[in-house]
């Protein structure tokens, strides 16, 4: 629905002398072993860092950010739309949308009859889930390299918050959420991660410094500690060790999209589990308390970026996901949020009401920034 157009603004802004990463980006091509899908990807991604400030889409939108300054003044409507347009940025860049995608003309007809009357704050707000954080979604198929570009924007990240640690744009820890309750989900991710060559994007020696500084903590234990007569939460305690908070910096952790989204654990005997059939209220609300633990220790973990690797098994799930990260997100330590697919579609269309009359349909993922089809993958892999 956008990302199309978010690309066209980001290739204008890398071809433009405002942008610092062309020796980054030529250095990475020289070196011959990212994919050009990959490449691209990080091109998007330093955009949005450094052109974006890694504004929430909605608000980006709302500010004409992708702004195609198409010719407004040889279009025949008047001169009050004309003048309104120019002076609301936000009410210019859905008016652009609706003329650059076909499938908008009643869209298009509906701001030229109430254009004056139309909330667009709101209606970006909806198209991006009311959500106050930068949410990115790349989409990839698979054997496009997900895992070793999600490793790269790591490394990035904390390459330049090195050079900038006061930038809020730049993370200095992770959080990855593997797509099952799994444990063989975690592993290969984690796996894929630490075997990723940083000299392939960072030139030596800062690479190897950065391969030395970064390190992995898997939050997938479902056991209290042998002989404890008291339940203590074994992934909280792996958080708690880089205590105090403000000086973490470099630390990846890996777990489930369960393991943060789900309301309780049920504990038993002094362990805990992710199933809920048979519990004492006791249990119950102690399983609770662990969850909301597990939330609570996250969301002190300073400047962080989560990636969710196959961000669309967790769709079913997606409103409790958002919730869980705006409440991390009041803390203003979550620089991003990060989701990698294959499949950027929905099961449903989703519908946006324009006006009383006017509603649209959607059917990919609105937050989707890059698409890179699994037809193109197959001529170039």
């Amino acid at each position: 629905m956008f990302h199309e157009l978010i690309y066209s603004k980001m290739l204008d802004w890398y071809q433009s002398e405002d942008c610092k990463i062309k020796d980054v980006i030529n250095y990475i091509i020289k070196q011959d072993k990212m994919r050009d899908a990959q490449i691209e990807s990080i091109k998007l991604y330093l955009f949005f860092k450094i052109y974006c400030k890694n504004l929430p889409l909605s608000k980006l939108f709302s500010e004409g950010y992708f702004l195609r300054n198409l010719d407004i003044d040889s279009m025949p409507i008047s001169k009050q739309f004309r003048d309104y347009l120019y002076e609301n940025k936000g009410a210019r860049q859905l008016y652009e949308i609706s003329i650059i995608n076909d499938n908008f003309k009643l869209l298009k007809k509906g701001i030229e009859d109430n254009y004056d009357t139309l909330d667009y704050k709101k209606i970006f707000d909806d198209f991006f889930h009311n959500v106050d954080y930068a949410d990115y979604i790349y989409s990839l198929p698979m054997g496009a390299g997900k895992t070793y570009l999600m490793s790269a924007f790591m490394y990035l990240d904390l390459y330049f918050a090195l050079n900038e640690p006061n930038n809020k744009a730049f993370a200095h820890n992770f959080i990855v959420l593997a797509p099952s309750g799994l444990k063989s989900s975690i592993i290969p991710s984690l796996k894929n991660i630490k075997n990723f060559d940083v000299s392939w994007i960072i030139p030596e020696p800062t690479a190897t410094e950065l391969k030395n500084m970064i390190k992995y903590e898997i939050l997938d234990e479902v056991k209290t500690g042998n002989k404890s007569n008291k339940i203590k939460n074994p992934n909280v305690q792996k958080i708690s060790q880089y205590q105090p908070y403000k000086d973490m910096f470099g630390v990846v952790f890996l777990t489930n999209a369960e393991k943060v989204i789900l309301d309780k654990f049920e504990v038993k005997n002094q362990q805990m589990y992710m199933d809920f059939e048979s519990s004492t209220d006791d249990e119950l609300a102690l399983g609770y308390k662990i969850a909301n633990e597990l939330r609570e220790t996250i969301s002190k973990i300073p400047n962080k970026a989560i990636f969710i690797d196959e961000v669309h098994h967790v769709a079913g799930e997606e409103i409790k996901l958002h919730q869980v990260v705006s409440n991390w997100s009041r803390n203003r330590n979550v620089c991003e949020v990060v989701g990698f697919s294959g499949t950027p579609y929905l099961d449903t269309k989703e519908k946006f009401k324009i006006t009383d009359k006017i509603t649209i349909e959607n059917e990919d993922i609105s937050n989707t920034i890059y698409y890179y089809p699994l037809i193109k993958g197959i001529d170039n892999f």
